[in-house]
């Protein structure tokens, strides 16, 4: 797919939309893929294909992503949360901007757990919001940030995330993976305004890693 910029996906992304049925498979197997107008990205995409059984485990399907993604010119992408579903791993892939995950940019894809078959994608995340940030020089140090996590939780883990918000816009923070209780948690702190900027639970099952708000718990 082209390289080029994507500042023309800021307002609507125009798509062409096709059907599909893949060769050497179940008559039944089919797909749909829409292919962005400017530029030629993957927009959307799914296969119908039924899948009855896993063969690889998650960290293959997260390495089969990330080649594919490389593959279709996403470059430095990195494997956040994850869950399965009828033998299928919808993986959730987010660019990196050196020490920054940038959460915003965000691409998903749905790899049979049979064979590694890429099953779906949707990077309207990536489209709408990837480019180059400026990073802003932190006023507050990690050292200082840790110290505005609450006492009652552990830190396990710390980096640096570009986070939305509410307002449409983007904060650059660090982010503590922390442990309250039996509970792990993950706190941005805003590298330059020292706000705890969001807090999100840590869902860990059979099923998958996932995230959801819930600040009050912490607190």
């Amino acid at each position: 797919f082209a390289t080029s910029s994507i500042d023309a996906f800021i307002h609507a992304i125009e798509s062409y939309t096709f059907e599909v049925i893949f060769k050497d498979t179940d008559k039944d197997a089919t797909g749909t893929i829409d292919i962005t107008k400017i530029g030629g990205y993957p927009l959307w995409a799914i296969s119908s294909r039924p899948v009855y059984e896993s063969a690889i485990n998650m960290d293959q399907a997260k390495q089969i992503g990330r080649d594919f993604l490389t593959k279709m010119g996403f470059e430095n992408m990195t494997d956040t949360y994850y869950i399965v579903s009828g033998n299928v791993a919808t993986i959730n892939y987010a660019a990196k901007q050196g020490e920054y995950i940038l959460y915003p940019d965000l691409i998903k894809l749905q790899v049979a757990l049979d064979n590694g078959e890429i099953m779906g994608i949707e990077s309207k995340g990536y489209l709408y919001s990837h480019k180059e940030r400026k990073i802003p020089e932190p006023t507050v140090t990690i050292d200082e940030a840790r110290k505005l996590i609450s006492p009652r939780v552990t830190i396990v883990g710390e980096g640096h995330a570009v986070i939305p918000t509410p307002f449409k816009t983007e904060v650059f923070t660090y982010e503590f993976k922390v442990k309250l209780e039996d509970r792990d948690c993950l706190v941005y702190i805003g590298t330059t305004s020292g706000i705890e900027e969001e807090i999100l639970l840590i869902i860990d099952t059979d099923q998958g890693v996932l995230t959801v708000d819930n600040g009050p718990y912490y607190r």
